[in-house]
């Protein structure tokens, strides 16, 4: 048997547990506690929003990995604990030493995570109440329900796991995401969680994270927005018996191509879950003179309102994908332009090729659109996942906060 993907989330490496419960943070009585626990030390790293603005509970992640390990992973959603000063440092401090002592761990043991509304302080009362509970809840099958604790805007939970063969070992990679609005790239506003039962290196780890970020998650945007919360953690327990990935030789580059197809499998999610999404489109920009320009030329195009209400009515009116090509300031010559929709050549020497309107449209209606731009300056290339901009998008945020 080689790589395989299979269910079990973040509990399907070996040595994890997970549970999710309502704390009171939300109204509506859906989940918006959850709990990760490596069962024995872990490695750990992470990644975090490049947003100047840092939520409280981002600041103290980010200080207790400077160890490189970490046993628990605290998420609340409902409630982003940013812009609340210092206080809001504090309690997120309280609520991890919470978690900290109903574990028996140090507080430096102790990560969190949250999502929700800015400006309004964590209802710490409420999260002390439920920590015992989301500890005693901790098991092998928690992973649904710690996924679907993560969520504020998703229609559903984002989980998935694999197995493969590393050397004479099987191991295993499970992981969880949040995310529908305020997703852009660096990281794209979501959370991420990953397991692993992987022995390796905690600086590896952390490239090996990175390496899968830059393919997957910053390779996404729903609105072009960067929230203050956005955070990737990953513990590696390295319970699965390998042998120690200490270098970068081949073990390191299976271990980083597979948390790579991972990440990916869940930032794919994050799109098609977009608010008010109904169709995802994949913008890939090829023959741009450099891999800045790729990507600048990509972004103009998968952020533009008028490109993505273009996908969302099906419309022909595909000027608007050029018109941002040449907002993006890149190098670009009309007349050496093309642009195909779906494997059709739609624009080409300069101008729109003749077409009936209704064969475009149904390029257009499809549940995946592969918008490709040849920019016939360099080899550079590069690809964003984007989806469509509706009313519904519009509806859900102009009342977020009522």
């Amino acid at each position: 048997m080689s790589d395989r993907w299979m269910p079990g989330g973040v509990t399907a490496p070996q040595g994890f547990l997970a549970s999710g419960t309502w704390s009171g943070i939300k109204r509506n009585r859906r989940p918006d506690l959850a709990l990760i626990v490596a069962t024995t030390p872990a490695v750990a790293a992470g990644l975090f929003t490049m947003n100047r603005i840092k939520a409280a509970p981002v600041l103290l992640a980010q200080q207790h990995l400077r160890r490189g390990r970490a046993r628990a992973i605290l998420v609340n959603s409902g409630c982003a604990n940013c812009l609340t000063g210092r206080q809001g440092l504090r309690d997120a401090r309280t609520v991890a030493s919470a978690v900290a002592r109903q574990l028996a761990l140090p507080l430096h043991d102790v990560l969190v995570a949250s999502t929700g509304v800015i400006g309004r302080r964590l209802p710490v009362a409420r999260i002390l109440r439920a920590v015992p509970r989301v500890v005693q809840r901790l098991s092998a099958r928690g992973h649904r329900e710690s996924a679907w604790a993560i969520l504020t805007t998703d229609t559903h939970p984002k989980e998935a796991a694999l197995e493969w063969p590393l050397g004479r070992t099987r191991v295993r990679l499970g992981g969880m995401a949040k995310g529908a609005g305020m997703v852009a790239p660096h990281l794209a506003t979501m959370l991420a969680f990953f397991t692993t039962d992987v022995a390796i290196s905690a600086r590896l780890l952390r490239q090996a994270l990175q390496q899968a970020c830059e393919a997957s998650f910053h390779r996404i945007t729903v609105d072009g927005d960067m929230s203050t919360n956005d955070t990737v953690l990953i513990l590696a327990s390295g319970q699965a018996g390998n042998a120690p990935i200490t270098r970068a030789g081949v073990a390191f580059h299976q271990f980083a191509a597979h948390l790579t197809r991972l990440a990916a499998q869940l930032a794919h999610l994050l799109v098609r879950d977009g608010e008010g999404a109904t169709k995802v489109a994949a913008i890939r920009v090829i023959h741009a003179r450099s891999i800045r320009e790729a990507e600048r030329c990509a972004r103009q195009v998968a952020n533009s309102p008028l490109v993505k209400t273009m996908l969302a009515g099906s419309d022909d009116n595909v000027g608007r994908i050029v018109a941002a090509v040449g907002a993006s300031g890149v190098h670009v010559t009309p007349e050496r332009l093309r642009v195909l929709v779906n494997g059709r050549l739609i624009v080409a020497d300069g101008r729109q090729r003749p077409a009936p309107r209704a064969a475009v449209r149904a390029l257009m209606r499809a549940e995946t659109v592969h918008v490709t731009i040849d920019l016939r300056a360099g080899q550079a290339a590069t690809q964003l996942w984007t989806c469509d901009l509706t009313e519904g998008y519009v509806r859900l945020n102009a009342r977020y906060t009522t």
